[in-house]
């Protein structure tokens, strides 16, 4: 059943590379006479637990690891990376990148290869900028999720976006398979999670290999003095909306944003809400908000959201019942 389902997987792939990608330079990797494609096979993954208190910035889950992949000539050497933006990297920019996380599958035809890690700094949607490092090396022999220290660690601060990238070795012959994929946790996340660098080209592999649509099994390990923790308490009213956004956590919180919105009532006529910021909130301290009194009649929605620089946003939401100027029976 494995072998009929590599050679569906890669008479596919022939058709797809030679229809997409048409106009990339011919010159294969290491001066190979054949240009080198991808190939793909399935394996399931088996979870090895959790990090303890590093924070992994990813988009893989490794229990949804599934397709592995392959370069369909040897020898060749190809990358596999993602993009981490502000989206994933803005609560940890003052903590260190020390490690990448890399998924391999050594059950398919490449029981061991060679690797290098690159970490690239910002560069444009579809292309890394310059190398930051790239002194990182390392023989995977072992299926599963693999820790790799990196001997010069990288300061997130100054960076707002980052790749991290795998070189791979490939040198035994094809058909081969071991960069392991999530494609079962969700499709890819565009312009981040399925990047690959192969003939000179950047391109997201999803585009000449559509059965690997999904997130590769890269993660940046970072660690930092730890995030502030917020919460959201004591909302009540009954005139306007008022709450405390608490920091539970041990070092302050900086740059902390707040919003209160509320909306219903009879023809959605309620439609009230305020913002404010604080530049630092002390561990165990509170802040107090609140939007001013509103008039109405009917069920109401009110959400309330909290976040900082060095915290991850929280989000409460409650309804109540406007009597006039009056809110009552929050739950």
């Amino acid at each position: 059943m494995k072998n009929n389902t590599r050679n569906l997987l890669k008479a596919g792939i022939v058709l797809c590379i030679a229809v997409l990608l048409v106009g990339v330079p011919a010159t294969a990797i290491n001066s190979t006479p054949e240009k080198p494609t991808f190939a793909s096979t399935t394996q399931t993954a088996t979870h090895s637990g959790s990090l303890g208190d590093q924070v992994e910035l990813k988009y893989y889950e490794e229990a949804g690891l599934s397709n592995v992949i392959g370069i369909t000539s040897s020898p060749a050497t190809w990358k596999t990376a993602i993009r981490l933006t502000q989206d994933e990297m803005a609560p940890y920019m003052s903590w260190t990148l020390t490690s990448v996380n890399v998924a391999f599958s050594a059950d398919n035809g490449h029981p061991d290869i060679d690797i290098k890690i690159y970490i690239f700094d910002e560069g444009t949607q579809t292309a890394p900028g310059p190398v930051i490092v790239s002194d990182t090396t390392y023989t995977l022999d072992t299926t599963g999720v693999t820790n790799i220290p990196l001997v010069t660690p990288v300061n997130l601060s100054g960076h707002d976006e980052l790749w991290v990238a795998v070189e791979w070795y490939q040198v035994y012959d094809p058909p081969c398979y071991y960069a392991w994929m999530d494609t079962t946790t969700g499709p890819h996340i565009e312009y981040k999670s399925d990047w690959v660098y192969l003939n000179n080209v950047w391109q997201q592999i999803h585009i000449p290999l559509p059965s690997a649509d999904g997130r590769w099994g890269i993660g940046a390990i970072v660690e930092g003095e730890g995030l502030a923790e917020l919460a959201i308490a004591n909302i009540k009213g009954p005139i306007g909306i008022k709450a405390d956004v608490q920091n539970v956590g041990v070092p302050d919180a900086t740059n902390v944003e707040w919003s209160i919105k509320v909306t219903g009532g009879i023809l959605g006529m309620v439609n009230a809400s305020a913002t404010g910021t604080a530049a630092t909130l002390a561990s165990g301290a509170s802040l107090a908000i609140n939007v001013g009194m509103f008039i109405g009649f009917g069920k109401i929605n009110i959400v309330i959201t909290a976040k900082a620089q060095n915290a991850l946003e929280v989000a409460a939401s409650k309804s109540a019942f406007l009597l006039g100027p009056l809110v009552i029976g929050i739950k």
